[in-house]
C-alpha cells in the first residue's frame, strides 16, 4: 500500500508520518537516493530481506526531480511493501495522479488560523483574543509553530533585513513558493512592525521555544504566547 501524506500543516502531516515508523522502517531521502537501493528494498533483495515499511523524504523538492520518475517506476514494481512519501506542503491533483494506486493523508491548516496570523499587528488589543479563536481549530503546539513561521517570513521579506538588496526573499525556501499576493499581504505587515520589532519578537519566540523543550520555564506554552502577544 502506497500512502502519501502532503498538506500546508506540515507539523501535524510529520508527526503523522513519523508515527507510522516502527523499528524496522526504512528512510530514504529523495534527493540523495541511490534508486537501486529502494529497488532492492522494494522487491524483497536487501540485505536483511524485504521491508515491510518504506519511508521517502523529500520526493517533491528541486534537488529530487531528477529522481523522480525512477522512484516512481520502482513503486509501480514494488510487492507487498507498505510505502510512505512525505510532503512538507500540498501535492496538486495532477502530480499524485502519476502515483499507482494510492492512499492520501491530506493535512490542511484551518482558514481561523491564516485568520490570526494576517491579524497580527504591534500593539493590537486583539492579538490575544484571536490567538485563543485560533486554538479553537487547532493544538497550541501547531499555532505556536505557525506563529513563527509568520515572524520567519516577514523578516525574510523585509527590505530592512540587513540581507542585500533583492536578496531578502531568497534566504527562505518557504519565501520562494510565495504567491505574489502572500508576498505583498507579508510584506505589507512586516512593514507594521518594523526591522526592530520582528527582530526582538523572533528571539522571544525563540526563547520560548528552547524554554518548553528544555523545560526551563514556570509558565506552560499558551500562557508564554499570551504574553508575547501582549509585548509585541
Amino acid at each position: 500500500m502506497l500512502t502519501i501524506i502532503h498538506g500546508n500543516d506540515v507539523v501535524t502531516s510529520r508527526k503523522y508520518y513519523l508515527d507510522q515508523k516502527n523499528e524496522s522502517s526504512i528512510t530514504f531521502d529523495a534527493e540523495s537516493i541511490e534508486i537501486s537501493e529502494i529497488t532492492h528494498s522494494l522487491q524483497g533483495g536487501g540485505l536483511f530481506g524485504p521491508s515491510k515499511k518504506i519511508f521517502i523524504d523529500n520526493l517533491f523538492s528541486r534537488k529530487s526531480s531528477k529522481n523522480f520518475d525512477a522512484v516512481l517506476e520502482s513503486l509501480r514494481t514494488a510487492d507487498d511493501a507498505e510505502i510512505y512519501i512525505w510532503a512538507d506542503k500540498e501535492i496538486g491533483v495532477k502530480i499524485l495522479s502519476a502515483f499507482p494506486k494510492h492512499v492520501v493523508q491530506s493535512f490542511k491548516i484551518s482558514q481561523n488560523i491564516f485568520g490570526f496570523l494576517d491579524s497580527l499587528r504591534p500593539n493590537s488589543p486583539s492579538n490575544v483574543s484571536r490567538f485563543h479563536d485560533a486554538l479553537n481549530s487547532s493544538e497550541t503546539e501547531i499555532v505556536f509553530a505557525m506563529i513563527v513561521r509568520q515572524f520567519r517570513l516577514m523578516i525574510g521579506l523585509s527590505e530592512e533585513s540587513g540581507l542585500p538588496a533583492g536578496e531578502a526573499g531568497k534566504n527562505i525556501d518557504e519565501v520562494k513558493r510565495l504567491a505574489p499576493w502572500q508576498k505583498s499581504k507579508l510584506i505589507k505587515q512586516a512593514s507594521a512592525f518594523g526591522k526592530e520589532k520582528l527582530l526582538i519578537a523572533y528571539k522571544k519566540l525563540y526563547k520560548i521555544d528552547k524554554a518548553q523543550k528544555t523545560g526551563s520555564s514556570n509558565l506552560n506554552l499558551l500562557q508564554n504566547i499570551d504574553i508575547l502577544l501582549l509585548e509585541i
